[in-house]
């Protein structure tokens, strides 16, 4: 574009140039021509012809401005045409992420004359889910749709692609409460659905909000208070809207503090695994679970519900995961005919290097992994790409038992446990405690123990408390048990020392 207009900007003086010295000589070479009528013919044709050249000359510099000019028109226009394209999305229409950014500088203004604006990020929800149920083609069809959503709710402000699912929109003004209202109606708007093949396909998404100068007064700062928003709301079970507060700081710090502690406890083994007893309708021991316990040297015991989200939230679940698979290996002679249940978490199994990390591990320590059940959550379950699905495929064809837990509190339909390639079921706690009252949580439990027999699959009942809830849990036909009632988590030292009944080997599987 420099050159462009270095030919614009000094163009016309050369031609000018030109032009005047070409009209120069032409007027130079007629007045000689008349002056030197009297002399030689030669002399007479040779001054003609300098004066029709000149003539030539003016003639062909005009049809090569008109020439120029023109090119450079086309020039201008492609430059601004690429340019164009440059700072717009191709996909969705929205400002690229550099040409967003820069808009974003220019209207927070100065520290000394700050603007009022409001900073909206916004993640679709599930997206590779999308992606790997309906197709790459519907994927880029839900990005467009969100962003002709947004501008629909958001019609006076600049909307922008900062990347894969993540959008942003920049609104002028501090009017919160109008923002807000926005934001929800954009979150309606996608509910509605974006048709395939057929079917009304319903969307979700995450929203944060920040607001300049009352939240930050920087272009720098203001992204990330508003990012810390869109992570609450995700945080929150997604589909909602969250507007910075200065208490998520405390909180993030305090995150980053105990991920550097929960780094160094795996290093110091500050980590514990707990066993819990699971034992049959005759109260023998059958499995053990493994329960992660953090005995931090200042803080005491911390809750697993404190540390596990963080570690989640990080590359940490990896190294903590790893750290319980070990140890229950290492553990797993105290615990002779009977197998070790660990839970692992869904940000594992979205790794491709997981099932690779748990055949290390067994190379390592010589454990069989026909001695272990590995339990995923139900909403892991259902959420599961075709890509986890096949992670958990690879571990049981290793030999490791699967077994769903906590059934009963997301949305896993009795049809998934024909297709999930699981070998025990879990029965969230919710549904035993309420068996003498409910009568919802009776047939519910009675229906799946029928079909889990159907299936060949073991089910466990959960938080057994009282001798009420284990006699009805059997009454019901659940056929293994696990709760404070048959016995707490406790230190390995501890349960050894305990009045456990060890069955025999042959009767000890859980699955």
């Amino acid at each position: 574009m420099s050159i462009l207009s270095t030919v614009r900007r000094n163009g016309g003086r050369v031609y000018v140039g030109v032009q005047a010295l070409l009209v120069s000589g032409t007027a130079m070479a007629a007045a000689a021509y008349f002056m030197a009528a009297r002399e030689s013919t030669m002399t007479n044709w040779l001054l003609f012809a300098c004066l029709v050249l000149s003539a030539a000359g003016l003639s062909l510099l005009e049809y090569l401005k008109r020439t120029v000019s023109d090119q450079l028109k086309d020039a201008v226009r492609i430059e601004a045409e690429r340019h164009k394209l440059s700072e717009t999305d191709l996909l969705t229409g929205a400002l690229t992420r550099g040409r967003f950014l820069d808009e974003l500088n220019a209207s927070i203004g100065t520290l000394s004359k700050p603007r009022r604006i409001m900073l909206l990020l916004v993640d679709l929800d599930h997206f590779k889910q999308l992606n790997d149920g309906f197709g790459h083609k519907f994927g880029d069809e839900a990005l467009a749709h969100l962003v002709a959503c947004a501008r629909q709710c958001f019609p006076d402000s600049t909307i922008g692609r900062l990347g894969g699912d993540e959008f942003a929109i920049l609104m002028y003004g501090n009017d919160l409460s109008r923002c807000r209202s926005r934001a929800q109606k954009l979150l309606a708007m996608l509910q509605n659905g974006r048709a395939c093949e057929g079917h009304q396909v319903p969307l979700g998404a995450s929203i944060g909000i920040a607001v300049a100068p009352q939240h930050a007064s920087s272009h720098k700062e203001l992204p990330l208070l508003a990012d810390l928003a869109l992570y609450e709301s995700k945080g929150a079970g997604r589909g909602c809207v969250t507007v910075f507060d200065p208490e998520m700081l405390s909180e993030k710090r305090q995150r980053r503090f105990l991920e550097r502690e929960l780094r160094a406890a795996v290093f110091l083994n500050e980590l514990e695994l707990h066993y819990q007893a699971v034992t049959d309708t005759d109260r023998n021991c059958v499995a053990v679970e493994g329960l992660l316990r953090w005995r931090h040297p200042v803080r005491g015991m911390i809750s697993p519900a404190e540390f596990i989200p963080v570690a989640e939230r990080s590359s940490l679940i990896d190294m903590v995961g790893e750290w319980v698979f070990r140890r229950a290996c290492l553990d797993l002679h105290n615990f002779p005919g009977i197998r070790i249940s660990i839970n692992v978490s869904g940000e594992q199994l979205k790794r491709d290097s997981f099932v690779n990390v748990f055949e290390n591990v067994l190379l390592e320590t010589g454990a069989n992994a026909n001695r272990f059940i590995l339990e995923i959550t139900e909403t892991v379950a259902t959420a599961a790409t075709p890509e986890i699905i096949a992670r958990i495929e690879r571990l049981r064809a290793m030999g490791f038992h699967i077994a769903l837990d906590d059934f009963g509190t997301g949305h896993c339909g009795f049809n998934y446990i024909k297709t999930l390639p699981i070998d025990a079921i879990k029965i969230d706690r919710s549904y035993i405690r309420n068996l003498g009252s409910d009568r919802i949580a009776q047939v519910f439990v009675s229906a799946l123990t029928q079909i889990a027999r159907i299936q060949g699959l073991v089910i466990v009942a959960e938080g057994i408390e009282t001798e009420e809830e284990f006699a009805l849990a059997r009454a019901a036909g659940c056929n293994r048990f696990q709760g404070y009632l048959l016995g707490r988590p406790q230190p390995l030292v501890s349960f050894r020392q305990s009045s456990h009944r060890l069955p025999r080997p042959e009767l000890a599987l859980i699955a």
